[in-house]
């Protein structure tokens, strides 16, 4: 009987924690992530074959946002490596700032006083006049432990959804949130933040869309 239960109990950790072994959380995929965070120098984070440099206060470019009147704790950085230099500016606002733009419902459907992250991202060294935003909402525990719409990745063409779950954590709590990139029903790449942070990208993500992906997560990470 105590064997019984103990395999029943080790049935269900697996279908939980056992998660990282699947589809896209296998450890081919899964990129080292290191932070360097020292007494005299900023905080940079380097994760797969790209680089974060530290943070710095404010908007590099204000006119690109302009449409946010009161952006708040706003700070640039760039993205290094596979030849790109990739700079990206990231804020906090209110849902009302984006109520003159097209959202999808779930990022809609907020009260006007919800809090989204905001991200822009500067284009690519194939495409440099592409700009990609990305724009996040703050999810519960209850959205996290079904892995339910979080944000949006986009362009004037293209379009990535980012989900958001707790499957690396504990149920029905904040424990490392994982974001996930959705891409033509494909689960792209993920990365958990924080002060242990995982990244994973997936080994079939469109060559084009990897630095975009990359400059997003680093976004995530230095937030």
């Amino acid at each position: 009987m105590v064997r019984t239960l103990f395999t029943v109990f080790l049935l269900l950790a697996g279908f939980r924690y056992g998660y990282s072994q699947k589809g896209l959380y296998i450890p081919p995929q899964e990129w080292p992530v290191k932070i360097s965070d020292g007494w005299f120098t900023s905080k940079t984070i380097t994760y797969g074959p790209y680089n974060t440099s530290s943070r710095k206060n404010g908007i590099s470019d204000a006119a690109s946002i302009s449409f946010i009147k009161d952006p708040q704790n706003p700070f640039n950085f760039v993205m290094t490596g596979q030849d790109e230099s990739i700079r990206i500016q990231e804020l906090r606002a209110l849902h009302i700032a984006f109520s003159g733009r097209s959202l999808p419902s779930f990022l809609d459907n907020m009260p006007s006083t919800a809090p989204y992250t905001y991200v822009q991202i500067n284009g690519t060294k194939n495409d440099p006049l592409k700009r990609w935003e990305l724009i996040l909402k703050e999810v519960t525990y209850l959205e996290l432990n079904d892995n339910k719409p979080a944000g949006i990745l986009r362009s004037d063409k293209d379009e990535i959804r980012i989900t958001a779950h707790n499957n690396f954590g504990t149920k029905n709590s904040y424990e490392n949130i994982c974001y996930e990139f959705h891409y033509r029903r494909k689960d792209i790449a993920a990365v958990i933040p924080g002060e242990k942070p995982r990244v994973w990208m997936s080994a079939d993500i469109p060559a084009e869309l990897q630095p975009v992906i990359a400059a997003a997560i680093g976004a995530l990470l230095l937030r």
